[in-house]
């Protein structure tokens, strides 16, 4: 991860911390990188001039269970090839497999589970390190520290000690942690316990500090952003912390991600019509088959779905809209997959993600009948990328002759620069690539004009004058 470094000190010991999977895990590692800064850990970006590299892994489906474990093999390299004397592991894959990590990769060292967050450098490292000096040889099984596996139930606040890893300009903000919807599909619950959320004061507390130290976006994330606060005050309370938070000064944009679709609500889209509110919605739909959608357990089928989406764009004609989907699910037809091509084509998204289903021991759809050969959901995953390649090419196009306030991300080799808007989400969405600012750096702000659509990406100029 990139973050701050601190001058190093003659007697303090280098660590490097992996982070893998979604920002919600990206928060984790902030506060594990800025307990172990408190504990004078030298921190390093490179896991070879490391004596400790921490994983923090991700275990929601196949394809990030499998990265997670490369991870964990190639950082163990480090220990012939490099300085590593301690390998940690944490995170969702060892909360959910801590038992069997033990047993077939003895080359863990330390492992800890999600409650364990805030306890990397004085819990985890000075249980079993002391100082890294190895006063006794190390167990031949990583140990687990005593509870580490129980029921996640940890919640990070604004006291939390975070060393951002992302850009300067933009930070990640978890509003609350795991989830009580029974989609069926979906282990996130077993791993991450139940819903719980942050105090609107604490999440205001932390943004205010944030934003003193330079942060321009605030992008919200949680499990469910929608059910904020539902099980701290008796409902949910999303639209009040927007409204909070557009008012902290030094904040340009503040962006929500992970709507549910039948949560948003009219008091949501009425406090998201705020110039500091980016009109974006970022709602996980997973499906367009009314069969599919109730085999999934999700709320509301097809029809609920246009008429949400059609409520967005009444209000907000110029939105972002991003989704995700998931194709090969148990009992997917071939109808049935045309009707997610059809909602497609009609729904006219700008951006979308889509995922094969991942079959996961411990959840209902794990267990059902009508599995999809890898082949099919191989076909069905390139014809849907296809289908939605052009669609959001054309919905991009309304930008041409726009022109649109954008904060520079980073330069190219060539000296393009790369940039982003209000309606681009940082790391999952596409870019502006920017002519004319042969001296941007990231974190300034330029106004542009929108030439022409590469991809799903824009291509535009800077202009003078102040941009929408």
């Amino acid at each position: 991860m990139k973050h701050q470094n601190r001058t190093p000190g003659p007697t303090r010991k280098t660590v490097a911390v992996i982070s893998l999977g979604c920002p919600k895990n990206t928060v984790d590692s902030e506060v594990m990188l800025g307990r172990l800064a408190g504990a004078d850990y030298q921190l390093v970006q490179d896991p070879a001039e490391a004596e400790v590299v921490v994983v923090n892994t991700c275990g929601f489906i196949e394809a990030a269970k499998k990265e997670s474990i490369d991870a964990i093999l190639g950082a163990a390299k480090y220990k012939k090839n490099g300085r590593l004397r301690t390998l940690v592991v944490g995170g969702c894959l060892a909360q959910r497999y801590g038992d069997e990590l033990k047993k077939e990769l003895p080359e863990i060292d330390l492992m800890f589970g999600l409650n364990d967050v805030e306890q990397v450098a004085e819990k985890v490292m000075g249980r079993a390190l002391p100082s890294l000096g190895l006063p006794k040889p190390l167990p031949e099984k990583a140990p687990l520290l005593p509870g580490s596996m129980n029921e996640a139930t940890y919640v990070y606040d604004a006291s939390s000690p975070r060393l951002l890893s992302t850009p300067a300009h933009y930070a990640y903000v978890k509003i609350s942690e795991g989830c009580d919807l029974p989609c069926t599909f979906c282990i996130i619950p077993k791993i991450r316990g139940h819903y719980r959320s942050r105090s609107l004061e604490d999440i205001e507390t932390e943004a205010r500090g944030l934003a003193r130290r330079g942060v321009k976006e605030a992008c919200l994330v949680a499990q469910d952003s929608t059910w904020y606060g539902s099980d701290l005050y008796g409902k949910p309370r999303i639209a009040e912390l927007l409204r909070r938070l557009s008012t902290i000064d030094g904040l340009e944009w503040v962006r929500l991600h992970y709507l549910y679709p039948s949560r948003v609500t009219e008091e949501l889209l009425e406090a998201m019509d705020h110039p500091k509110i980016a009109p974006y919605f970022d709602v996980p739909l997973q499906h367009a088959s009314d069969k599919i959608l109730k085999s999934m357990k999700r709320i509301g089928g097809r029809r609920q779905l246009e008429e949400m989406l059609g409520r967005i764009r009444a209000k907000f004609p110029r939105a972002s809209l991003r989704s995700t989907f998931i194709v090969g699910y148990p009992g997917e037809t071939e109808e049935d997959f045309n009707q997610l091509l059809d909602f497609l084509e009609k729904a006219r998204l700008d951006y979308a993600g889509f995922f094969p289903y991942s079959k996961e021991e411990g959840t209902p759809a794990g267990e059902m009948g009508g599995q999809v050969e890898e082949e099919v959901q191989q076909d069905r995953l390139a014809r849907a990328y296809g289908a939605q390649e052009r669609i959001a090419t054309d919905s991009h196009g309304q930008w041409v002759g726009e022109r649109l306030r954008a904060v520079v991300e980073g330069r190219e080799k060539d000296g393009t620069i790369r940039a982003r808007t209000k309606y681009q989400a940082p790391e999952v969405d596409g870019v502006v690539w920017v002519d004319g600012a042969p001296h941007a750096k990231p974190g300034d702000w330029l106004d542009v004009e929108v030439t022409h659509v590469m991809a799903q990406d824009l291509v535009a100029r800077v202009v003078t004058g102040t941009a929408p």
